[in-house]
């Protein structure tokens, strides 16, 4: 038992909170934190980590008198998608029952509250790493900062792995500048694969520290299971419009609903979990399931949590935005809806089930084919033997080196090199940086334009220049996250807005000539300008890709390779009893593996065998188990040798386990085997610069060097993939910081040249084979099927339906602020779940809302909206429920009471009123 080590009035507190046994983390932890240790606490959510770091930090609080002291004393910092009302209840609760004061301090504060901080600052400060950027500048809340004691970092493992991450690393050594000495930092974190290099990033380079792991991974109940379509699924799937395999999961996906108390399914994309959501309200409309990810406004998401929470939903389809520790109340069941594709993403998701370490958690995969269903076995096994991938910490940036030297200028304007060089090298990213790095960055920052720098080099000093654009640059830098800008798809032949598409996927495959699935149907893009993508229908979904693809996480080297292995073996006859107990899966799950890959005939890619299939005359597909990274670095250097034999455009996609190669003219499978073992006989020289010609021409590097050039601050904020050819952007920055660090992130984040180089010397020694198939094969159909996404395709003559249920589907699920204009009473309200609007308190029929909610304060959205109370109160007279329904859409005030004074009381004209309403208006701000 730790409590009795915890102050007698925090012991006394937890008593109050009916808390009387402390969680295993607690127990681990809290003796830790008491002795001033640096301490990283890696344990499922829901398992008390939060307290596990608070409460011996308020207890050391108590006990150094702070209550009655100025000054903040703790930061505690969190990612802002974490910054959730529970947290903060959480704390606030702790803070004011033991005599602290807490408070908030992110984007959303307002400035008096900002002020009021400034002036009489709190004891505990909840921040984002975002915004301790902007609080370093305050100099009030800098003389406040220097009674900082402690530092806690939550999400560790949502920073660790991203130029967030490395931007909060330096700035807190920015800050243990400032105080003038080292406060003790506690992390918490979910599940990690390199637990001490996440420890070392988040204390900084040779400080010492604890980690306290609570593995839960040897309890957790884990299957995969892939629904085969009954007769009954057909005659749905043909009344429904969607395939028979669908309709198979989607009722699976019910009868496991329906048998837990609360349910979550993950997606691995916004776009899936938007289908997902909403075919299983459009098949079962009585289900109570909601959708919620981080594209989604923030009072929704709290709308959706707060309703699993009090049980009035039974299920929420979701992607990572609810891997975080957000409190959603107990969880059955955590559904996966196909491979999580990493074995860490299986754990975090499934870990949110059970909620309490007394509790099991239960999760299940749902996979759709062969290699689906495979990479989804061998990711259990390996997440129940807790082999989890490693972490990979960005290696010493420059864009955020560049961005983190303004804000120590801002600090103070005058830095002697050797000085900032060793408050840097302190930061766990930046270990290994040398002095002449450095410098090269300080003269980089010098030549732009404005200056970022002065650089004086006879005293070998960097000072800050007199310039606005040296603050404009740093205030519109504060976050490492790229601002990703939409493009408009438009239909070439009607005009007609069809959606939007991201940049990163405009940057990759914005080209005429270019397929793609988008809202369930194949188009063509003919054209691309600066806003706009202008498609046509094509007839034939062949060779088109899903417009989502930017958003996949990665399939691992080692969990491909799994994946051949298991292939290899039951090829070998493995006996199916043996394998399931192996793997910790049903009999089932691998005896319906076992018969499928029967179907395939000719040679069987695996873990030692690469096949070159003749798929089509003019199509040949690489059959390589080595993971998503591998495969594209493969198909980069396999599409820059064709095309420099062919002196023709060739169309290269990959996915884990194989490459697709497409030509206009015919293609032999021998003219690409010969070239993989050109490849193999290259040395790595050879090889890296083959790679370098391949990068320089693709589109997401000009995207990535597009991204660090605005982060360092080399071009305007405002330029997007198009407004900026490729070659100038080269051109303008090869040899410079920008280039070095646009190759450097795409070879960490997009590629995988090690275990590349791996394969090939394997090809080059025989150790891994490569044979041929003459013609098509099952797995080649199953590649080519999952590439062009057919699944995916909806018949034209369904698709109507589908997309008029599906604006229906959001409408009714849309979350307003309602304010009485007569009592003064407020709160949220759920189109769908209200007959009339009238107010709750007097009765009143003058009611109004606040379409879009900006922060937590209801109370302050009502006094900021109230313009937009009375203007919708009269519209809400005037047209009653429909009033309500309409104005849920995104149209402006003018266009929702157009759209009601021209439209009747029938709901489905009135949805499609506002679907091309909708439209239109997306259109113009788009295009203007």
């Amino acid at each position: 038992m730790v409590f009795h080590l915890l102050h007698p009035l925090v012991v006394e507190a937890l008593r109050e909170r009916g808390i009387t046994e402390p969680t295993e983390p607690q127990r681990a932890a809290i003796p830790e934190v008491l002795s001033g240790n640096n301490v990283l606490i890696i344990a499922p959510t829901g398992s008390g980590k939060t307290e596990a770091a608070m409460l011996p930090i308020l207890s050391k609080m108590l006990e150094n008198g702070v209550a009655d002291k100025s000054g903040i004393f703790v930061l505690y910092i969190t990612p802002l998608r974490a910054l959730n009302r529970d947290l903060l209840d959480r704390i606030k609760w702790w803070g004011e029952r033991l005599g602290f004061s807490v408070d908030v301090r992110h984007g959303d504060t307002d400035k008096a509250d900002r002020q009021r901080q400034s002036r009489k600052p709190p004891h505990i400060l909840i921040t984002t790493p975002e915004m301790l950027q902007a609080i370093l500048t305050g100099r009030k809340l800098l003389e406040h900062l220097r009674e900082l004691r402690w530092v806690v970092v939550d999400e560790v493992h949502e920073l660790a792995e991203d130029k967030r991450g490395v931007q909060l690393s330096l700035a807190l050594e920015r800050l243990r500048y400032h105080v003038g000495r080292d406060f003790q930092i506690v992390g918490l974190s979910a599940t990690v694969g390199s637990p001490v290099e996440v420890a070392k990033f988040l204390v900084g380079d040779g400080r010492p520290f604890k980690v306290v792991m609570v593995n839960f991974a040897r309890h957790i109940q884990l299957d995969v299971a892939r629904p085969r379509a009954s007769d009954e699924d057909r005659k749905l799937a043909e009344a429904s419009g969607l395939f028979p395999d669908v309709v198979a999961r989607l009722r699976l996906i019910k009868r496991l609903i329906e048998e837990n108390r609360s349910t979550l399914i993950f997606t691995n994309t916004r776009s899936m979990a938007e289908l997902l959501g909403f075919r299983l309200s459009y098949l079962y409309g009585d289900l109570p399931v909601a959708v919620h990810h981080s594209s989604l406004s923030k009072m929704v998401r709290i709308s959706v949590e707060e309703r699993l929470k009090k049980g009035e939903l039974k299920a929420v389809v979701a992607t990572s935005s609810l891997e975080l520790g957000i409190d959603i109340g107990h969880v059955d069941l955590v559904i996966q809806y196909v491979s999580p594709h990493q074995a860490t993403r299986l754990l975090q998701r499934v870990g949110r089930s059970g909620h309490r370490l007394s509790a099991v958690p239960r999760g299940i995969v749902i996979a759709e084919d062969i290699n689906d269903v495979l990479e989804s076995v061998v990711i259990v096994r390996r997440a129940k033997a807790g082999l989890i991938e490693p972490t990979q910490i960005p290696y010493k940036p420059y864009d955020v080196l560049v961005n983190q030297i303004v804000a120590f200028l801002l600090l103070k304007p005058r830095w002697q090199i050797e000085e900032l060089y060793k408050v840097v090298k302190r930061a766990y990213p930046y270990r290994d940086l040398t002095m002449d790095e450095l410098r090269r960055v300080i003269k980089f920052m010098q030549d732009l334009y404005p200056r970022l720098a002065l650089y004086y080099e006879d005293s070998d000093t960097v000072v800050r220049p007199r310039s606005r654009g040296f603050y404009r640059y740093f205030y519109e830098t504060l976050s490492m996250i790229p601002d990703e800008r939409q493009y408009a798809v438009i239909n070439e032949k009607t005009g007609e807005l069809v959606g939007t598409l991201d940049e990163s996927f405009v940057a990759e495959y914005g080209e005429a000539g270019v397929k793609f699935i988008f809202r369930g149907m194949p188009w063509l893009i003919t054209r691309v300008d600066e806003k706009s993508v202008y498609v046509v229908e094509a007839s034939d979904p062949s060779g088109a890709i899903p417009s989502w693809v930017g958003e996949e996480i990665p399939v691992p080297f080692e969990v491909a390779q799994e994946v051949g292995i298991l292939r290899r073996r039951i090829k070998e006859g493995a006996e199916v009893g043996e394998l399931a107990r192996e793997y910790g899966v049903s009999e089932e799950v691998i005896k319906d593996a076992a018969e499928e890959l029967a179907k395939h005939r000719g040679p069987l890619p695996d873990d030692r065998t690469v096949v070159i299939e003749q798929y089509r005359e003019n199509i040949v597909i690489v059959h390589a188990a080595f993971g998503t990274l591998v495969n594209r670095t493969l198909g980069k250097l396999l599409g820059e040798l064709l095309i420099r034999r062919l002196e023709k455009p060739v169309g290269v996609h990959q996915d884990p386990y194989g490459i697709i190669i497409q030509f206009s003219e015919p293609l032999s499978a021998a003219t690409v085997g010969e070239l993989l073992n050109a490849l193999a006989r290259m040395d790595a020289k050879e090889l890296a610069e083959l790679l370098k010609s391949a990068l320089v021409k693709s589109g997401s590097f000009k995207r990535r060097i597009l991204h660090v050039a605005k982060r360092m601050g080399a071009i305007d904020k405002e330029a997007d993939v198009h407004s900026v050819s490729m070659s100038k952007l080269v051109e303008a920055f090869s040899g410079t910081p920008v280039f070095d660090e646009a190759i450097r992130e795409t070879l960490e984040r997009d590629l995988d040249l090690d275990h590349t180089a791996q394969v090939l010397q394997d090809i080059a020694s025989g150790r891994i084979k490569v044979v041929y198939s003459d013609g098509p094969t099952y797995l080649g159909e199953v590649l080519y099927e999952k590439m062009s996404h057919r699944l995916e395709v909806i018949p034209p003559e369904k698709l109507k339906r589908l997309v008029l249920d599906s604006t229906k589907a959001r409408l009714l699920n849309y979350t307003m602020l309602a304010a009485c204009l007569n009592c003064g009473w407020y709160g949220l309200v759920r189109v769908g779940e209200v007959a009339e609007l009238k107010c709750p308190r007097c009765g009143g029929i003058d009611v109004g809302v606040v379409r879009v909610i900006k922060s937590d304060n209801l109370e302050r959205e009502v006094k900021r909206g109230l313009e937009e109370v009375k203007r919708t109160s009269e519209i809400l007279k005037k047209y009653g429920w429909l009033g309500l329904y309409a104005l849920a859409s995104k149209l402006p005030l003018d266009a929702v009471e157009y759209v009601l004074s021209t439209s009747d009381s029938d709901l489905n004209k009135l949805t499609e009123k506002i679907q091309e309403a909708e439209k239109e208006y997306l259109k113009q701000r788009l295009l203007d």
